[in-house]
């Protein structure tokens, strides 16, 4: 009896000896998760937010490739002259964005998902009461705006086209920045530049998109691209309609 009784004690303080190392296995094993989980954080959170980055980059850019197949569209309609640049509407409907909008069968969109500006304007206002707001998040060349701008002279020999000798190396529209330049105002002069690619990053998103940019062109084909590599003397320039890929004889 007292042999039976023994082996009981004995095994209740084995029982109790392995609970207390299991008990302290615990402890070790939970702060041995927890340094395991701050280091694939610190491991994934960059990954997480490089990704989000490039999602939101190839949202744009899809945006803009939807503008794209709208003005091709527009363009029968109107004897292939772009859309005339926004910067003197009075009505909202008149807003080249809201007027290809019309061509997708749904509303692009006015806003980069990388644009964290928050002074874009409200349609249900009359803008005229919005002098400090954008339109968008993106802005046209003006050198191809067939009606507002006026280039070299009294027209634009640009009103069409048909005489863009290379639309796929033509740069229609861009991502504008969030400046005073773009308030109320939806296009870029290329030809203010002067050949100085740190003048104009000025007017141009350049970094949106992790150091780049999204750039719909003529053709209606949409790029993620440097700056540089769209603008940069004496070697490329995809900006000006009568010489694009390269420079003209008088920028």
């Amino acid at each position: 009896m007292k042999s039976l009784t023994n082996h009981k004690t004995a095994r209740q303080g084995n029982i109790k000896n392995i609970a207390g190392r299991a008990q302290g296995f615990s402890l070790i094993e939970l702060l041995v998760v927890i340094s395991v989980i701050a280091l694939l954080l610190g491991i994934l959170l960059p990954a997480l937010n490089a990704a989000r980055k490039r999602a939101k980059k190839v949202v744009c850019r899809s945006n803009m490739r939807q503008m794209g197949i709208a003005v091709q569209s527009y363009l029968i309609d109107h004897n292939n002259n772009l859309p005339p640049s926004s910067c003197h509407i009075t009505n909202p409907d008149d807003y080249w964005l809201k007027v290809l909008s019309d061509y997708t069968g749904e509303q692009l969109l006015f806003r980069c998902p990388s644009d964290k500006a928050d002074n874009f304007v409200d349609w249900s206002l009359p803008l005229e009461q919005q002098k400090s707001r954008r339109y968008s998040s993106f802005a046209v060349n003006a050198l191809l705006d067939p009606v507002n701008y006026r280039y070299k002279g009294d027209s634009n020999i640009y009103n069409s086209i048909d005489s863009i000798h290379k639309p796929m190396h033509c740069i229609w529209i861009s991502e504008a920045p969030n400046t005073k330049n773009f308030h109320l105002a939806d296009h870029i002069h290329p030809e203010s530049w002067e050949g100085s690619v740190e003048y104009a990053k000025k007017f141009i998103a350049w970094d949106r998109h992790i150091g780049k940019s999204n750039y719909l062109f003529v053709d209606g084909h949409a790029e993620t691209l440097e700056f540089e590599s769209t603008y940069a003397w004496p070697d490329k320039c995809f900006w000006y309609p009568e010489s694009a890929p390269k420079w003209p004889e008088n920028p």
